[in-house]
C-alpha cells in the first residue's frame, strides 16, 4: 500500500481555518521586593472542515482477513463535516514578594486567573451507503463527492467553560544550600454543554468541580550551577476539561493524579553545557472507565515510572548539541471494568524515545545540523489491546527518523535555510488510534528565508 494513496474526494474535501489572537502584557516592578504582573489573552477560531475516514469493508474481506489479498480489500469513506466557533478569554494577575521572617528569606507568588471558553462544533455523518466506496491500493479520487446526512447524523452542540484558580507558592531558604517550595492552588471548573440536536431529554449537561492541588519540593545546591531536588504534586483532571460532557459524564467527579521526581541539573564547562537528569511516577488513582453509553466510573488505576536524561548547549565554540532520552513504564494497575487490561501498556506510550540535533557552525557564514528522532513501539489501547479478530496485539513499531539542515547568513538581518526530513524515507506510523492509524510524512523539503528587522 502506498503512502502517498489518498482516500478522500479531489473535490468533496477541504479544510479552512482562521485564528485571531490578541495578548495585553503588563508588568510593574514596585520596588525591589514586590512586583505586579497582569496578562489578558483573547482568542476566536473558526473552523470549516470535510474530511475524510477511511474505514476497512469488512465485507471484502475473506473467511480469513489476513490472507485476503490487498487489490481486494475495499475502503468505506467515513465522511464527516463540521462547521464550529471557539472562543478563548483569559485574565491571569500575580504578585511576588520577597521578604524575611527572622533568619529565613521567602519569595512568594500569588495571584488568580480566569478563563471563559466557548465551543459550537455543527457536525454531520453522511451516511455511509451514499458516499463511495474505493480500493485500498488504488483508490479512486476523482470520483464526484456524494452522499446524504440523515436527521440522526447531525449534532448541533454549544459547550460553556468557565473556570477560576487562585494560586500561592512559597520558596523558603532554609539554608545557604537548602530551598523548601511549598504551593497550594484552589480552581473550580464550572461547564455546560446544550445539546439541541439530536434532542436530548437530559440537555443540557452541567458539571462543577472545586478542587486543591498540591505541591512541594526541597532543592539541594551543592555548587554553582549544580542542584539536586525532590518534587511531589498533585493534579487533577474535569470530566468536562475538553468542553465535551455527555449523561455519562456529567456525574463523573474529577481523574485524579500525583507525581514524585527525583532529579538534578548541572551547568558545565561555565555554563555552556547543561545536563539534566530525572526519575519520577506518576499515578493516576482514579482513571475513567466507560461501562456502557450512559454510565463512567472512577475505577481504574494508571501509572507511568521512567527517566529522563536532556542535554543542550556547546560542545566547542562551533558544535551545538541538544539531545535527549526518555523511558516510559506505563501500564494500567487496575481496571474493574476491563480486567484483563491489569498489566497492559498504556495507549500512545513508547517505552523508548530518543532525540538528538547538533548544529556546525562552518566557514564562509555556512551552518549545518542533523538530527535523529527514535519512537519505540506503541499500542492503540489500554482497554482492549487485542484485537477481536486476529488475538494480536494492536500494536505499531517503532522507528527512526534523521533529518538535516544547511543555512547561509546573508548578513546580519536574512537568513536563508534548507531542512530535508526524513531523509531515508522511512515508512512508519506517527498517529496510531484504536480504528485507524496515520502514516508519517515521506522525504520532503522545505526551503525559507527568515528576515530580521
Amino acid at each position: 500500500m502506498e503512502r502517498r494513496n489518498y482516500y478522500g474526494f479531489q473535490h468533496g474535501n477541504y479544510l479552512k481555518t482562521n485564528v485571531d489572537l490578541g495578548t495585553v502584557k503588563f508588568e510593574h516592578d514596585v520596588n525591589r521586593n514586590l512586583t505586579f504582573r497582569n496578562q489578558a489573552r483573547y482568542a476566536h477560531y473558526t473552523r470549516d472542515v470535510r474530511i475524510t475516514e477511511a474505514q476497512i469493508d469488512t465485507t471484502t474481506l475473506d473467511t480469513a482477513p489476513l490472507a485476503t489479498p490487498l487489490g481486494q480489500i475495499g475502503v468505506i469513506r467515513n465522511q464527516i463535516a463540521v462547521n464550529s466557533t471557539e472562543t478563548f478569554l483569559q485574565d491571569q494577575a500575580d504578585v511576588t514578594m520577597k521578604f524575611r521572617t527572622g533568619s529565613l528569606r521567602h519569595t512568594v507568588v500569588t495571584g488568580v486567573e480566569g478563563s471563559r471558553e466557548t465551543s459550537s462544533p455543527y457536525r454531520q455523518r453522511f451516511n455511509l451507503a451514499t458516499v463511495p466506496k474505493t480500493n485500498l491500493l488504488h483508490p479512486d479520487t476523482s470520483q464526484p463527492f456524494a452522499g446524504i446526512v440523515p436527521p440522526s447524523g447531525i449534532t448541533d452542540t454549544h459547550a460553556t467553560a468557565i473556570s477560576v484558580g487562585t494560586y500561592a507558592i512559597d520558596t523558603i531558604n532554609l539554608l545557604p544550600k537548602l530551598d523548601l517550595t511549598a504551593g497550594v492552588r484552589v480552581d473550580k471548573f464550572d461547564a455546560r454543554v446544550d445539546q439541541s440536536l439530536p434532542v436530548t431529554p437530559d440537555s443540557p449537561f452541567k458539571r462543577v468541580d472545586v478542587m486543591p492541588s498540591w505541591r512541594g519540593a526541597l532543592v539541594f545546591k551543592p555548587v554553582a550551577g549544580a542542584s539536586i531536588y525532590f518534587d511531589y504534586g498533585t493534579s487533577f483532571n474535569p470530566s468536562a476539561e475538553t468542553l465535551a460532557l455527555t449523561a455519562a459524564t456529567q456525574d463523573a467527579p474529577p481523574e485524579e493524579s500525583r507525581t514524585f521526581e527525583l532529579g538534578t541539573k548541572w551547568d558545565l564547562f561555565a555554563g555552556k553545557l547543561a545536563v539534566r537528569a530525572a526519575a519520577f511516577r506518576t499515578d493516576k488513582t482514579n482513571a475513567r472507565e466507560t461501562v456502557n453509553a450512559t454510565t463512567v466510573v472512577l475505577s481504574g488505576s494508571q501509572r507511568v515510572s521512567g527517566v529522563q536524561i536532556q542535554a543542550n548547549g556547546y560542545i566547542t565554540s562551533r558544535w551545538e548539541i541538544l539531545a535527549s532520552y526518555a523511558y516510559l513504564d506505563g501500564v494500567v494497575t487496575r481496571s474493574l471494568v476491563f480486567p484483563l487490561s491489569v498489566g497492559a501498556q498504556l495507549a500512545n506510550v513508547p517505552r523508548n524515545t530518543f532525540s538528538t540535533w547538533n548544529t556546525f557552525q562552518m566557514p564562509w557564514r555556512f551552518s549545518v545540523g542533523g538530527g535523529a528522532d527514535f519512537v519505540d513501539s506503541r499500542t492503540a489501547s489500554s482497554t482492549a489491546p487485542l484485537d477481536p479478530v486476529t488475538g494480536l496485539v494492536k500494536q505499531v513499531p517503532g522507528y527512526w527518523v534523521f533529518n538535516a539542515m544547511a543555512k547561509y547568513q546573508v548578513n546580519e538581518h536574512v537568513d536563508v535555510r534548507a531542512n530535508v526530513y526524513n531523509l531515508a524515507d522511512k515508512y512508519y506510523y506517527d498517529q496510531i488510534h484504536p480504528a485507524h492509524v496515520v502514516p508519517g510524512a515521506a522525504r520532503s523539503a522545505l526551503l525559507g528565508i527568515t528576515f530580521k528587522f
